[in-house]
């Protein structure tokens, strides 16, 4: 991943519900993984027809994961083996115009009854573009768009 782009997550609404948004189940020492909120919420769309409207279906390196988009821009990457999915992840390239992907991130969610999930701020919120634009504003990609030597300078 590249420090431009955000990492975005879909996450099961009925789990986040089930674990009062708390977001601290998803870490463990490795990081992140959302493989426990899917484990018994799978989603019942067709997630081509959900995903191929918002990026364009790319090569895969792996028969586990489907990917739309391009990896050094916006991307989709959907982890799965044989039905069973277990990660659904965006990631936003901020040094363009993302608004029209965080829209349609947005209405995937709600598509697909899931709410959003950014790592990098351990937060769990309910599909809304407003809320989800501020969180992209604050994240290390936004601050390094922004301005890449004061970024660079404040985590050295």
């Amino acid at each position: 991943m590249a420090i431009w782009q955000v990492p975005i997550e879909l996450v099961p609404a009925n789990w986040a519900e089930a674990n009062n948004y708390s977001s601290e189940l998803l870490y463990d020492e490795g990081g992140f993984d959302t493989t426990c909120a899917w484990k018994e919420n799978q989603p019942s769309q067709d997630l081509e027809s959900v995903f191929s409207r918002i990026l364009p279906k790319a090569e895969s390196w792996s028969e586990d994961l489907t990917i739309y988009g391009c990896d050094k821009k916006h991307d989709i990457n959907i982890w799965h083996e044989e039905d069973q999915i277990f990660s659904i992840g965006f990631r936003l390239d901020l040094r363009e115009g993302v608004a029209s992907l965080m829209n349609s991130l947005v209405n995937s969610a709600i598509e697909l009854n899931c709410v959003i999930f950014i790592p990098g701020q351990h937060v769990l919120l309910k599909p809304n573009v407003f809320e989800l634009k501020q969180y992209v504003l604050k994240s290390n990609a936004a601050r390094f768009v922004k301005d890449p030597e004061a970024f660079l300078n404040e985590i050295s």
